[in-house]
């Protein structure tokens, strides 16, 4: 596999198949068993709320609706790709034009929760907060038009179960190593050589009784959000002297 590829390259889960198999000392000549290891440990990543941050390949925008008039909450399969087969993993943002029908404002609704909206009665009015209620998303006030929403969430990756081999693997290449040791973790465990598989879960995950001087591959590494242009701190920032204190030389 080469380190950098094409901007159309496809890498799937039969990629680093080979690579995992090498690393739990090809024990095994199983590719089909070696798949499932990676798929479970994309799963797990994938799933880490402590890695939300730097799963930006996964954050999609939902469809535009309109809400109904007087209609409180509303399942959240209307805010995601169902076409696609997205799962939604979370809720990021939801956006609503106020000024229905042109629907060329918008603002973005503030989180809350349903114990709060719970606590008054108000009429019906333009929605300023939304909420997760079960497999519902609900807005706050009760619209008293139909205005239109939109989401953005974070979706689950898709595995092709019938075809492990197949599937397209989202998440960016500083993830392969990752991704690998990870599956020959899960492989070590099965062949249960636990000593092995040990080793890789503190290289991976850092020491368990000092996780702050070593955190491991997965917490240790820098966000991609940290790396990014909206920072409002400079990255590199110029040295500034007191009016009390002279450099030396």
């Amino acid at each position: 596999m080469p380190i950098l590829g094409p901007a159309t390259t496809v890498f799937t889960i039969a990629t680093l198949g080979p690579a995992v198999v090498r690393k739990v000392e090809n024990r095994i000549n199983d590719l089909q068993l070696a798949y499932e290891w990676i798929a479970e440990a994309i799963i797990e990543i994938t799933m880490d709320q402590q890695l939300r941050n730097d799963l930006t390949e996964l954050e999609v925008v939902g469809p535009t609706f309109n809400l109904t008039i007087g209609q409180q909450e509303y399942p959240d399969t209307n805010f995601i790709n169902t076409t696609a087969g997205d799962v939604n993993m979370a809720s990021v943002d939801i956006m609503e034009w106020i000024d229905y029908p042109a629907n060329s404002i918008r603002i973005k609704l503030l989180p809350t929760h349903y114990q709060e909206t719970d606590k008054f009665i108000v009429v019906n009015s333009l929605p300023v907060k939304w909420y997760r209620y079960g497999l519902n998303i609900g807005v706050y006030p009760i619209p008293d038009q139909p205005y239109q929403v939109q989401s953005r969430y974070l979706k689950q990756h898709p595995i092709y179960w019938d075809n492990l081999g197949a599937t397209p693997i989202l998440l960016t290449m500083n993830w392969y190593e990752i991704i690998k040791l990870a599956a020959a973790q899960k492989g070590f465990l099965e062949l249960e050589e636990y000593e092995k598989a040990d080793s890789i879960g503190k290289l991976l995950r850092g020491d368990p009784d000092d996780r702050k001087a070593s955190p491991g591959m997965l917490y240790g590494r820098k966000l991609q959000r940290e790396r990014e242009s909206w920072r409002q701190e400079q990255g590199l920032k110029p040295m500034i002297h007191s009016y009390t204190h002279w450099p030396r030389g």
